[in-house]
């Protein structure tokens, strides 16, 4: 019998476990899939969207790649969701806009500033963007399992923005910082409007990999160093465990 699958990334419907953690970089999910599952299987490879199906700690799941920026990103979400995933965590990077959140830091999102680009043609901006509280409780208490005290994890408030390099407009970067946002980065937003929209619980995490003030002054972004890359392994395993954690709730 001819299985049916996903229009653009090819997912198989109604055949996949029902978690998923999802990340930027097709690089970083083959990671996933080679040093953190056991019995990896590649699902699609199609254009920036990498799927692999594993087992972490006798827990089936995915981990799945969706490129940088929202339109994109909200291709995959859309697809894993219509293949019969309930759960998407995304774990991500993020520059910080709190002194106290450096490289290597983790922010737990509990909602995000929509300016994304992409979701104002979805619903209206005074729409929240916000994560689900099982998603949120899960990631404290994986974070806090993996040994994080309370100065190496924030939860809170962070900003999706559609662009990475600034034009003549500028950044809203101090408003942001002015109003207790955490952090800055690129696609959570789309993930928590989709998930509310289609009725399944998703979160995300992110790793700190620029102060973005300090960022600003120096003009220098280094986001492969150690310690940003020691984070980037530790936020993953918080993600996995997190989604463990969900997949029987």
């Amino acid at each position: 019998m001819e299985i049916k699958v996903t229009p653009i990334c090819l997912l198989p419907i109604g055949k996949l476990p029902k978690v998923c953690v999802v990340v930027g970089d097709p690089n970083r999910a083959k990671l996933v899939s080679e040093k953190h599952f056991k019995t990896a299987e590649l699902v699609c490879a199609v254009r920036e969207f990498h799927c692999y199906k594993g087992m972490w700690k006798d827990t089936e799941m995915l981990v799945m790649s969706h490129g940088i920026g929202g339109g994109g990103a909200s291709v995959c979400f859309e697809e894993l969701i219509q293949a019969g995933i309930t759960t998407i965590i995304r774990a991500g990077t993020a520059g910080s806009f709190d002194p106290r959140y450096r490289e290597g830091s983790l922010v737990i999102a509990t909602g995000a500033v929509r300016s994304d680009g992409v979701s104002e043609g979805l619903v209206p901006l005074g729409y929240p963007a916000i994560s689900d509280h099982e998603v949120v409780g899960a990631l404290i208490e994986s974070a806090k399992s993996n040994g994080l005290t309370n100065e190496q994890y924030g939860v809170g408030i962070i900003t999706t923005v559609g662009h990475f390099f600034d034009g003549p407009l500028g950044n809203h970067n101090k408003l942001w910082a002015r109003s207790k946002v955490l952090a800055i980065e690129m696609e959570a937003s789309i993930l928590f409007i989709v998930a509310s929209l289609r009725g399944i619980r998703a979160g995300a995490c992110v790793n700190i990999d620029n102060y973005i003030f300090e960022r600003e002054i120096s003009e220098k972004y280094e986001p492969n160093r150690d310690i940003v890359h020691q984070g980037t392994f530790k936020m993953l395993e918080i993600a996995l465990d997190a989604a463990k954690r969900l997949s029987s709730q």
